[in-house]
């Protein structure tokens, strides 16, 4: 055969194969694995908010003191998932109120 006839075949394979993982369901983090990397209620909010920068998550600071947290990332080749990840600073700069939100997809309820 061609190499003509051949890259058509490649270009359809490299785009199955790079699509099929952005077709799955992220999955979000446990609380074991938020506790190894050191994010739990109690610590210093840049403590969590830099160990989640570490893992990919970009953290938005909003309210009147600037105390809730909205950390996100996406997942898959085509970024297909959310992954969000709140919480709130106490008035000692502590986090609270630790919460891990369910991925949203796109393509899905």
């Amino acid at each position: 055969m061609s190499a003509r006839r051949w890259i058509p075949v490649l270009v359809a394979g490299l785009a199955i194969g790079l699509g099929l993982p952005g077709c799955g369901t992220a999955k979000k983090l446990s609380e074991a694995e938020l506790e190894a990397i050191g994010v739990r209620n109690g610590v210093r909010y840049w403590e969590a908010q830099g160990k989640l920068g570490q893992r990919g998550y970009r953290c938005y600071v909003t309210g009147a003191k600037r105390e809730n947290f909205n950390c996100t990332r996406t997942e898959g080749v085509f970024p297909t998932c959310v992954l969000r990840i709140t919480f709130v600073a106490d008035d000692r700069n502590l986090v609270s109120n630790l919460t891990v939100k369910d991925p949203a997809c796109v393509g899905t309820p």
